[in-house]
């Protein structure tokens, strides 16, 4: 049975005077505070019949689930595990970063390692640096990481080598974590895994309730992507060789 708007604002039930709010004031607000509440729950605590309101009660639930401040997706997603990667110049002193808060590790490739409230990196001796930040994460937070790592440290004082290093970030993989309020069945999907580095989880015992997406940038993209970038710069480099003709070429 449809409810019209003329009987919504009846005094006896919701009341003019004394601010007493509307239908679906009331109904926005209690599913502010809990987004899983049924038409016949919001019925019940609202004092309303349900056979007569739940029409009327549903399509106020569903207006509101498809507002965009409470739009699910966006609202309820958080990000952990962000990991990325960066490079610094071969003059960076690694001698001296122990002395300025690095640890060094029993690793056999000799890796450095920097951990504070923000995440760690892992500094090779090829130059690359691992990065790890933790949530909330965020590329901003990346560059910070690396920023306390080198510069706040001394080991990078001039600030176009920073920004170098800065803008040599690359993204490796991420979770993003979509929660859904609700328990959730266990169900892992990793068909995606090696071709595109997608792993989906949901009802996983650390996130019962969430869906998570597990994002990781292969590394046979990463590889191709580096032998790329070398090629492309040996080209750049190259001297052009003389012909007879007097004509060079590269």
């Amino acid at each position: 049975m449809a409810v019209n708007d003329s009987h919504l604002s009846d005094k006896k039930h919701y009341g003019i005077e004394g601010n007493v709010p509307s239908v679906r004031e009331s109904v926005f607000s209690l599913l502010d505070k809990n987004p899983l509440l049924k038409p016949k729950s919001l019925c019940k605590l609202l004092g309303l019949e349900y056979r007569y309101y739940r029409n009327y009660v549903t399509k106020l639930r569903f207006k509101w689930r498809t507002l965009p401040k409470t739009e699910r997706g966006s609202k309820c997603l958080s990000v952990h595990g962000w990991r990325g990667w960066c490079f610094v110049p071969s003059g960076v002193t690694r001698s001296l970063a122990m002395e300025q808060g690095w640890l060094r590790t029993k690793a056999r490739n000799r890796w450095l390692l920097w951990k504070d409230r923000l995440g760690r990196l892992q500094w090779f001796e090829t130059d690359r640096v691992n990065l790890y930040v933790r949530k909330p994460a965020s590329l901003g937070r990346a560059y910070q990481l690396v920023c306390n790592g080198f510069s706040y440290t001394g080991l990078i004082t001039d600030i176009k080598v920073l920004e170098g290093v800065l803008k040599s970030v690359k993204f490796k993989g991420a979770h993003y974590v979509f929660d859904a309020k609700e328990a959730l069945p266990q169900l892992t999907i990793d068909l995606f895994r090696k071709s595109n580095g997608v792993v989906i989880k949901v009802g996983d015992r650390s996130h019962p309730t969430s869906v998570e997406v597990i994002a990781m940038y292969p590394d046979w993209a990463e590889r191709n992507e580096r032998l790329l970038t070398n090629l492309l710069e040996s080209v750049a480099n190259s001297k052009p060789l003389p012909l007879k003709n007097g004509e060079y070429i590269r």
